[in-house]
């Protein structure tokens, strides 16, 4: 066996070794990161988000498999914003479907559902943008 076959092998047994990554679910505020939230923990957040500071809520449930796996939120002088962004590995990949002017207590409701369920009712009627 020849050098590159030894290095070849050596490779090779460190791909095998690599796993796939696990699922998980993460909250994000812009000041702490929440790994697997309580739905507390969730709640509290949209209650924080101010509109002056700019805050947010994102609630992600990565490696899942999902078509979206990002729900997140911010706040305006007209309500609410939630914006559903897919997965990377989806079709959809780089579109926004964003829902504007909501209440807290119906903003509350779809990040409850997404918590819960890990869908998002009637997103491809939101509007529609695009980051790419």
């Amino acid at each position: 066996m020849g050098i590159f076959d030894f290095l070849k092998q050596s490779d090779d047994k460190g791909d095998a070794e690599q796993k796939p990554q696990e699922p998980y679910t993460e909250l994000s505020t812009g000041l702490d990161d929440f790994p697997n939230p309580t739905w507390r923990q969730v709640e509290s957040a949209l209650k924080d988000i101010i509109e002056e500071e700019d805050s947010f809520a994102t609630l992600s449930h990565q490696n899942c498999g999902l078509e979206i796996d990002t729900l997140q939120c911010i706040k305006f002088e007209e309500g609410y914003t939630i914006e559903a962004l897919p997965a990377m590995e989806s079709e959809n990949f780089g579109m926004i479907y964003h829902l504007d002017g909501l209440s807290y207590e119906d903003t509350v409701k779809r990040f409850e559902e997404f918590y819960e369920t890990q869908k998002v009712t009637g997103y491809k009627e939101f509007k529609k943008d695009s980051f790419e």
